[in-house]
């Protein structure tokens, strides 16, 4: 966004790209999360590139959502195994 001159764009990148650092953090640690987001990531590039902003902005949310799902899911994982480390551990 720097690159191509357009400040504004820049700075909303990098806010959003701050806002969802956690997100990515955890979902990318499962391979097929990976592999899923780039291909809804692929999808959602088609879609602009067609000029298809509707179809472009279900497919962002729809991935946003799937996003916060799996790494809910991942979190609670890890507070179920930190829980279950900590009652085995002796006192």
């Amino acid at each position: 966004m720097a690159t191509a001159g357009n400040a504004e764009m820049a700075r909303v990148h990098s806010d959003v790209t701050d806002r969802i650092r956690i997100i990515r953090r955890l979902d990318f640690t499962q391979q097929p999360r990976i592999e899923a987001t780039y291909d809804e990531h692929g999808k959602i590039l088609k879609a602009i590139r067609a000029n298809r902003g509707d179809q472009a902005a279900m497919l962002l949310r729809a991935h946003i959502e799937t996003s916060q799902a799996e790494v809910r899911k991942i979190t609670l994982h890890q507070v179920h195994l930190a829980r279950h480390a900590g009652k085995t551990m002796p006192r």
